[in-house]
């Protein structure tokens, strides 16, 4: 008889398996909590659950929780990727999740800052690591979790150029600007001691940013990822081409560096709208 404990070890192989897969510490710990909270929800074991099940748990978010689609639309995925690694190892037949329609999601466009409020969130950093989070964020592109596991041995002091591992363990090379590792090696001299560049979670770093936002009086919603969004918007405004943007960012499709374009298209439309504010 298959038991509680069978349950436990299956998903302690699923959280190996994402580990070899190259998923980030913070993403393997995000999705086996959704898995057990979608298990405590059926109070079924994996290889009992039907599609029913499934959608009486979308259905619960959404109600009790008020989660939004793109929310829902993560924990499915997070699921559809459980459900094919069972399938894989012999666990169930069928992956059960490919008979439920993923929730639809809003094309939304990413935020960007203007130059002015990089500066502003700059000019709110009241110490050299929150500074430094800032400008490394905006100067690389590199996402939050990249960020979070940055060493000094990564970055090339001299000639700013920073290897950095993405998803899947993929590695690329970004770039960064003259003042900003001139501020990391006189950072340097203060937090040698430390493998890590910047040796917090990616959530304190969240909460960072929604500080200085804040301070600066951003409106705008502010997340590092903003920061990210921000430098390709900026790079493609200055005619930097496009396929060198999704080399910078570690995108493998362009299709989704092309977003962009559409941002840039926006923001080309309001500063022409300003520039014709003409007298009457």
């Amino acid at each position: 008889m298959i038991g509680v404990d069978d349950v436990i070890n299956v998903i302690d192989s699923f959280s190996t398996f994402l580990e070899l897969k190259g998923y980030s510490s913070e993403t393997i710990k995000q999705y086996c909590y959704d898995i057990k909270l979608f298990l405590r929800h059926t109070g079924k074991k994996p290889w009992e659950i039907e599609k029913r099940d499934i959608m009486s748990f979308l259905v619960h978010l959404k109600k009790e929780h008020n989660y939004r689609n793109t929310t829902l639309y993560r924990k499915l995925a997070c699921l559809k990727t459980f459900y094919r690694f069972l399938v894989d190892n012999g666990y169930v037949n069928e992956n059960v999740i490919d008979k439920v329609d993923r929730p639809k999601l809003p094309k939304r466009l990413p935020t960007a800052l203007t130059r002015e409020e990089v500066e502003k969130l700059l000019e709110a950093a009241e110490n050299d690591r929150d500074k430094l989070v800032v400008r490394t964020l905006y100067s690389t592109g590199v996402r939050v979790s990249e960020l979070c596991n940055l060493k000094w041995d990564d970055i090339d002091l001299n000639s700013g150029e920073v290897r950095v591992r993405g998803k899947g363990n993929k590695e690329r090379i970004v770039l960064m600007d003259a003042e900003t590792l001139n501020l990391l090696k006189k950072y340097r001299e203060k937090h040698s001691s430390s493998e890590k560049v910047f040796p917090v979670s990616p959530r304190t770093v969240q909460r960072i940013i929604k500080k200085l936002a804040e301070k600066a009086g951003i409106r705008k919603k502010c997340t590092p990822h903003t920061l990210r969004h921000s430098l390709a918007t900026h790079l493609l405004e200055r005619g930097v081409d496009i396929r060198i943007i999704q080399e910078l960012l570690g995108h493998s499709s362009l299709s989704t560096t092309q977003i962009y374009t559409h941002v840039s298209r926006t923001l080309l439309k309001q500063e022409y709208s300003k520039l014709f504010e003409l007298p009457k």
